[in-house]
């Protein structure tokens, strides 16, 4: 055997004596990682130990063991090397660890930067760069991902399969234990403290949720009975008493009084009228003290066993709490008929009534205050209206005011009938635009799109403008290029061109020129493009112009036109749009639908 022959085995021998030597190495590890595990009783401990030996064996600088919290949907540390914060959480799914704990997959890369889901901000906290990464998923016996492991920065270049067949099988070494110590935890709380715990904790849990919906349901009330059904039926299940009541007099000091149970088919009862005073809700409101009612609290206190002289229901025990805004009593809670007083704390349900009754108070004060401001807002929108109304009939007016004139000094029968048609069309004209503003106010949208002849509805627009037009010296032109047919409610786009066409009129003052466009698109639509020349939308109001009350420069102007128009085309299943240019005009183009095979229906 030559020399060279035995150098080569010589090499080989020791090649084989390092991975001989790497492996014991490697089991010495495991050995010491399952002695620390088993001998541990604290997860975090245990795997606090565990990183190290995982640094050690693999080569990494640094380790790092997340516990997924599935509750949370995070990743938090169990245990880590290094200056890294621990309460950074980890959302599933986010990083490299977080795709892990998602897929249930081990990843390997050699330089963690040019991973797409290599999340750098973690290094950019701790100033620490992170290059090669195996990442590895922790699992329970039922195959279930219950954390990460994950190693950073081999010292001789990057991680092997092998590394990653160890890694793997301590991680499912790690999962046994962590699993095994959580269980311990678990189990060393007896039972009776659990079972203890346990109905405590349901029971403040309940009264959580009873404080948070009834936060809910006082934002969402519309009115006082509205407030009632949705406040006492989980007053009543979260309390455990047969009703709950609640009493609301006014300052005469009659009020209704509501009753409700705790199951969802209970129905809510409601006596219209009951007197300050009367029975348990009464004589609280008049006491204005909460009250425990036990045994012969009622004879003691001179309170009736009743809730009221017209309900049928006898009072056995009642919690009760009066609802006081200020210094002034608004009403009174009651829980009455509790199923198991013995069972509770008169203490913890008297509190509970306290803070039900002080979350009511305010209710019942917002709900009152927002019902007159309703009535007061209603009232201004109706005033907003009527002088809409009234500025828009100056034009029907004027027509009717001249044709009336002029059939006093014409005897031609024919003029005369002309004349009259014309001011039944304006008065009809009102009567469509009075209609209109209501179910504007009302929320009504209703829409009758029919065939409408194009030559027809023009005639009728130019005659309802044409004199407001001459009268200031102000050129009203029209273009029409469009079919001789059209689908739209005739009454309604009668008010929307007349609407911008007024509009434009204001504001072009005493010069300029109206131009009205008329044509059909390549696929059946039809288009009105609604143009003049004047002084442009002023920029304060081109965001909300569409918004009902938007006005600018218009002394007796109401907002409500150019709402109403929009309404009306939404409704036809058009669009409407606007450019403007400061001191060069407007131009407002409106495309309505074609016929109706080709429409969607009106909302």
């Amino acid at each position: 055997m030559s020399d060279t022959q035995i150098a080569a085995l010589e090499a080989r021998i020791r090649e084989l004596e390092s991975v001989v030597d790497h492996q014991d190495e490697r089991l010495d590890g495991l050995v010491r990682i399952a002695s620390s595990l088993a001998s541990s009783r604290d997860p975090r401990k245990a795997m606090k130990a565990m990183v190290t030996e995982i640094s050690r064996l693999l080569k990494a600088d640094r380790t790092t063991i997340y516990e997924l919290r599935r509750d949370s949907q995070l990743l938090r540390g169990l245990a880590v090397q290094g200056e890294i914060a621990l309460e950074v959480g980890i959302p599933l799914g986010e990083g490299i660890a977080g795709l892990v704990a998602q897929r249930n997959r081990t990843i390997n890369v050699k330089d963690a930067y040019r991973h797409p889901d290599f999340d750098p901000k973690y290094d950019k906290l701790t100033g620490y760069r992170s290059q090669s990464m195996l990442c590895v998923p922790m699992r329970n016996p039922k195959k279930e991902v219950i954390g990460v492991i994950q190693a950073l920065n081999k010292a001789d270049g990057y991680f092997t399969v092998a590394d990653e067949h160890l890694l793997v099988a301590m991680a499912t070494q790690a999962a046994i234990t962590l699993e095994a110590l959580h269980l311990q935890l678990r189990l060393n709380i007896s039972n009776a403290e659990l079972r203890e715990l346990s109905h405590q904790l349901r029971q403040k849990i309940h009264e959580l949720e009873l404080l948070y919906d009834n936060e809910r349901a006082i934002a969402e009330a519309q009115d006082l009975d509205d407030l009632a059904g949705r406040v006492l039926e989980v007053a009543a299940r979260v309390a455990g008493c047969e009703l709950a009541g609640l009493f609301l007099p006014d300052d005469s000091g009659y009020g209704p009084l509501y009753l409700k149970g705790g199951s969802a088919d209970s129905p809510l009862r409601c006596v219209p009228r009951v007197e300050i005073g009367e029975g348990v809700l009464g004589k609280t409101a008049n006491r204005g003290e909460a009250l425990i009612l036990r045994n012969d609290d009622f004879e003691r206190l001179g309170i009736p066993r009743i809730v009221g002289t017209k309900i049928d229901v006898r009072v056995e025990d009642a919690v009760t709490a009066p609802l006081i805004d200020g210094q002034r009593t608004v009403g009174a809670l009651a829980f009455v008929n509790r199923n198991a007083p013995t069972h509770r704390d008169d203490l913890a349900d008297r509190q509970l009534a306290v803070l039900l009754a002080g979350q009511l108070s305010r209710a019942v004060v917002r709900v009152t205050q927002r019902r007159s401001a309703k009535l007061n807002d209603r009232l201004q929108t109706i005033g907003r209206m009527l002088s809409g109304v009234l500025h828009d009939l100056r034009g029907p007016m004027t027509i009717i005011s001249g044709y009336s004139q002029l059939m006093a000094h014409t005897e031609d029968i024919q003029e005369r009938t002309d004349m009259a048609d014309s001011i039944r069309s304006q008065v009809l004209q009102f009567n469509d635009m009075t209609r209109e503003v209501m179910s504007f106010a009302r929320g009504e949208r209703r829409v009758f799109s029919r065939k409408v002849y194009l030559d027809k509805f023009i005639k009728a627009v130019k005659e309802a403008l044409r004199p407001e037009f001459d009268d200031l010296g102000i050129g009203f032109e029209i273009n029409h290029e469009a079919n001789p047919t059209a689908w739209f409610d005739e009454a309604k786009m009668m008010r929307v061109v007349t609407n911008i066409a007024r509009n434009a009129r204001q504001a072009m003052g005493s010069t300029g020129t109206f131009t009205w466009s008329l044509s059909t698109t390549d696929d059946g639509h039809t288009l009105f493009r609604l143009q003049d020349d004047g002084p442009g939308i002023p920029e304060a109001i081109r965001e909300t112009l569409f918004d009902a009350f938007t006005t600018s420069g218009k002394d007796e102007g109401t907002g409500l036109g150019l709402a109403i128009v929009r309404r009306i085309v939404e409704d036809h299943g058009g669009s409407i749009a606007f450019t403007t240019s400061t001191g060069r005009g407007t131009t407002f183009t409106i495309q309505l639908p074609g016929p109706p095979e080709e429409t969607t229906p009106p909302r």
